[in-house]
């Protein structure tokens, strides 16, 4: 026995010799690498990472390019970003010789460890306004400056930080308040400018309508009407600009009111030119007719005009007294270490494949997260914005139920907003489809575009404000990547309820609102549900109900209200892509059938 022990102490020992003989020899391999061998080596790692972790949330950010959004240009943020690196590349000034690793790795794993909680953590939290408020792009440059950190070392981060912070304007939330105040202005700026450059060059002519965006242009004696809607204003172009301009402000030398007054001036022409482009657009349509001017030209001539307007701006930064490179000297650029150590130990990161296995394992977590949240496509487009439309405006049921009309509630506007709609329907079985019980499910649906007093007056705390008690909370997912709620209530005696209830934005004439539909059922003695669907995700965050005794009841009915659930959003989303023109139009007085009650 003690001669087995002692031959497996060599035999490890041995192995041990082996894999530390292994280690330094590629460490060995990687300080003796050329310095472009090394570089291309972490570029091709961070490049992978980035690709790998964010591989669905940096496709829909290029899908935006060609949708008419205000924010279609901040698809090019990424490549900006690259342009900015590329740039900065090079030290600009003395740099002190950072060779500590712990202290890239205490800067970078936080940084990367934060990205993770954001992907992983407030997904389900916020449902489908994660998707809405596009926080994966919020959590992009902290996995990138990580990742740099990591792999590159704290001095690259630093050289970097301007290209890295410039991701975070390929977030589209901070844009929308401020967008919101200022896209009316423009639509109305651009219709004032357009009406006037049309008394001079008539071709095309206003129609008076309600929001006054309406043209008529007429092609060989036929007419056809040419709306200018808000994207077509020129605020996409000036919010293009802006993105632009920012990079370039960063490379360019001058004072800083020149680069203010050359902002300015470009935005300015930038409207201008959307000005010519709408009016090229006209006389298209009034010489080829509809189909040349809308479905040939019209898709890219905006880029064509963006890219002109560009240039020109570019070209005019020297006649400004103003000039593009970084400063610094081939001196400044060199001397990045101090005390004029070797090159050998000026390298910054001497060792580099367990930061390559950090970063790699990260972006595979990261990446997987990343491709879940294609489910929220069913309810949001690649910009975030919504594609449901109110429940009002286009009612919905399953296959096999009716949906009824049962009472408005006027009293809660204070509670909700003076904008606020409160309907309660009651969905009937009819018979047919998968879904059956022998009871009718209510609904109360709540639009308002105050989203915070949904937070303020909750579902739990109405419920409880009644004297109900709660007896169990659970998360469920109905579908579309909506997180809600799944409850029990008990009252006095044996009367109880169960409730699934979501909150989801809804698009609507004047932007976006939100909705937050309930369903709640009886839980009376006998009732029973015949349908248990398969596949339904119930993750319990307070108490836990039993599958035999008396939760089995409750059990079951909230299952196929998670079920009834995930088939109204389904039901609403087709809806929303067929009757894209019922948003924001008045419930049908014809399709509403008074219900006397359960």
């Amino acid at each position: 026995m003690t001669q087995l022990l002692g031959v497996v102490k060599v035999d490890v020992s041995l192995h041990r010799a082996r894999l530390a003989e292994w280690r330094d020899h590629w460490h060995a391999r990687w300080r003796d690498a050329q310095p472009r061998t090394r570089t291309a080596i972490q570029l091709a790692v961070l490049a992978v990472a980035v690709v790998c972790a964010y591989s669905y949330s940096l496709k829909t950010l290029l899908q935006t390019a060609g949708m008419e959004t205000p924010l279609a240009y901040t698809s090019l943020v990424p490549v900006i970003a690259v342009g900015l690196a590329a740039v900065r590349s090079r030290p600009v000034s003395a740099e002190p010789a950072i060779h500590d690793r712990q202290v890239d790795y205490l800067v970078g794993i936080p940084l990367i460890a934060a990205a993770l909680a954001i992907n992983l953590t407030l997904p389900a939290k916020l449902s489908v306004m994660y998707w809405v408020w596009r926080i994966d792009l919020l959590s992009l440059p902290m996995f990138v400056a990580g990742t740099v950190a990591i792999v590159f070392g704290v001095r690259v981060l630093w050289r970097q930080r301007l290209a890295i912070a410039y991701l975070w304007l390929a977030w589209p939330w901070p844009y929308s308040v401020p967008l919101l105040r200022v896209l009316d202005a423009s639509t109305n700026a651009t219709l004032a400018g357009l009406r006037m450059m049309l008394r001079v060059l008539p071709v095309a002519k206003p129609v008076t309508s309600l929001d006054g965006t309406l043209f008529v242009v007429v092609h060989h004696g036929r007419s056809f009407p040419l709306s200018v809607v808000s994207a077509c204003s020129g605020i996409n172009g000036i919010i293009g600009f802006l993105l632009v301009g920012a990079a370039f402000a960063a490379v360019v030398h001058g004072r800083l009111l020149r680069k203010v007054l050359w902002l300015t001036g470009g935005m300015l022409m930038l409207w201008l030119i959307n000005l010519g482009r709408l009016l090229f657009i006209f006389w298209a349509g009034r010489e080829w007719g509809e189909n040349v001017a809308i479905n040939i030209l019209h898709p890219f001539v905006g880029l064509l005009t963006f890219a002109t307007g560009v240039v020109v701006m570019v070209l005019a930064i020297r006649p400004l007294g103003m000039s593009i490179g970084t400063p610094g000297n081939g001196e400044a650029a060199s001397a990045v270490t101090s005390g004029g150590g070797s090159r050998r130990h000026a390298i910054a990161v001497p060792t580099v494949y367990a930061a390559m296995v950090v970063v790699l394992v990260a972006a595979i977590v990261l990446g997987v997260s990343n491709l879940g949240l294609r489910s929220y496509d069913l309810v949001a487009d690649a910009a975030g914005e919504p594609r449901l439309l109110s429940y009002h405006s286009v009612p919905v049921a399953p296959d096999g139920w009716r949906w009824r009309l049962y009472a408005q509630y006027e009293w809660a506007k204070p509670l909700f907003g003076a904008d606020s709609t409160w309907l309660r329907y009651s969905l009937v079985p009819t018979g047919g489809g998968d879904l059956h019980a022998p009871f009718s499910v209510t609904a109360d649906v709540i639009d308002t575009s105050d989203l915070e007093s949904f937070s303020a007056y909750g579902v739990e705390a109405c419920y409880q404000f009644h004297g109900l008690a709660i007896r169990d909370v659970a998360q469920v997912n109905v579908g579309g990547g909506i997180t809600g709620q799944a409850m029990s209530f008990s009252g006095t005696g044996r009367l109880s309820w169960s409730i699934v209830y979501w909150i989801v934005p809804i698009r609507t004439t004047h932007g976006t609102n939100y909705e937050r539909v309930v369903l709640y059922l009886y839980n009376t003695h006998g009732s029973a549900v015949a349908y248990v669907p398969n596949g339904v995700k119930i993750t319990n965050v307070a108490g836990s109900l039993e599958r035999t005794g008396p939760d089995a009841q409750l059990l079951a009915n909230r299952t196929f209200l998670v079920a009834f659930a995930h088939e109204l959003v389904l039901k609403q989303a087709q809806r929303a892509s067929a009757s894209a023109e019922h948003v924001g139009t008045p419930l049908r007085t014809e399709s509403v059938d008074r219900y006397p009650g359960q």
